[in-house]
């Protein structure tokens, strides 16, 4: 197992339809007998080098738009296992072979130095040891919903299933992290040999914005320097926002977890909130709003306090999230013996 950056987005921005117009002409042009561009809405699909890791979108804005390259590292490598994560020993290869496709077509302005780095995937595969094990940290990961700012995207969906995976946004801070079934997503893609996905967590962490990408490559002066530091931060990157939003600790059934801080919290008071806590975060589906509860059943509670409690959920290894009665599992290891 190990922490990869699987994708990263760059872009040129254009300030008027005029500029914008023109490039997207100058692409027509290119085409010609060479590649297909596909429009939807406001934005061009141009497959100048499809299936080869690279994807090139115009996007129209209001005012002017956007050139988008999106590179996929591993693919530029010709590896064709979507299972698979770059290996950092590759990483030079893998951005110096996109730097000569993009200028051999488009000149030395479409260098990866000379764009801006808009977009940062990194990702792990933690094998959890069967599809069930998945479908389980997803469910308990959902109702985690511990830090205020992160917001469940596609809920509207009529096809939404938080038990496949999701996706929380954090829109002020330019960040996304998803957690989903890797062998359900290759299946649904259609791809070959997906079963050799079963049993693996996908988490991913995408910065989705070039402020946010500059806020996480301190000292670097151009892209590839950038990229590189995103591959050697990868771990930190992402357990950094996972410790935001999941908390440490063994998952139990309700029952088996009020017997555990019975047996292990030797403060009676302590002992009374802890278990409220657990009462809370099930009837809310998730901590933060939990904690909002539990504020006003005792209105006397200062947050250094709280924070306390939940340091001692984790001393005692006991997840404030507990197991449903759906479940087949009536323990679960915390997610962090795997990460």
């Amino acid at each position: 197992m190990n922490y990869s950056i699987h994708t990263v987005g760059l872009r040129k921005e254009f300030k008027t339809h005029i500029e914008f117009d023109k490039m997207l002409k100058r692409l027509y042009s290119m085409s010609k007998g060479r590649f297909p561009i596909f429009q939807s809405n406001n934005e061009w699909y141009a497959e100048m080098f499809k299936g080869r890791g690279i994807r090139i979108i115009m996007r129209r804005t209001k005012i002017g738009g956007y050139f988008i390259v999106i590179i996929s590292l591993n693919d530029l490598l010709g590896n064709d296992d979507k299972l698979s994560l770059i290996d950092p020993v590759y990483l030079q290869k893998s951005i110096s072979t996109a730097d000569e496709m993009l200028t051999a077509e488009l000149g030395d302005e479409y260098s990866i130095n000379h764009l801006e780095l808009s977009r940062v995937d990194y990702c792990i595969n933690v094998d959890v040891g069967s599809s069930e094990n998945v479908s389980a940290y997803i469910m308990q990961l959902y109702r985690s919903n511990m830090k205020k700012g992160y917001k469940i995207i596609g809920l509207e969906n009529p096809d939404f299933d938080s038990r496949k995976g999701f996706t929380a946004r954090n829109h002020t801070a330019g960040t996304e992290i998803s957690f989903y079934d890797k062998q359900k997503q290759l299946e649904q893609r259609k791809y070959e040999c997906s079963e050799q996905a079963a049993g693996i967590l996908r988490i991913e962490l995408r910065l989705s914005r070039r402020k946010t990408v500059l806020e996480h490559t301190p000292g670097c002066s151009d892209n590839k320097e950038r990229i590189e530091y995103c591959m050697c931060r990868s771990r930190e990157e992402i357990l950094t926002i996972v410790r935001q939003l999941v908390p440490d600790g063994d998952y139990y059934t309700m029952k088996k977890a009020q017997k555990i801080i019975t047996k292990s919290v030797a403060d009676k008071k302590l002992r009374e909130r802890m278990t409220e806590m657990l009462r809370l975060t099930k009837k809310c589906c998730g901590i933060r709003l939990a904690k909002k509860e539990l504020f006003i059943a005792y209105p006397k509670m200062k947050h250094e306090y709280f924070n306390m409690m939940m340091g001692e959920f984790e001393k005692i290894n006991l997840n404030p999230v507990v197991l449903s009665k759906s479940m087949n599992s009536s323990t679960i290891v915390s997610l962090y013996n795997y990460l």
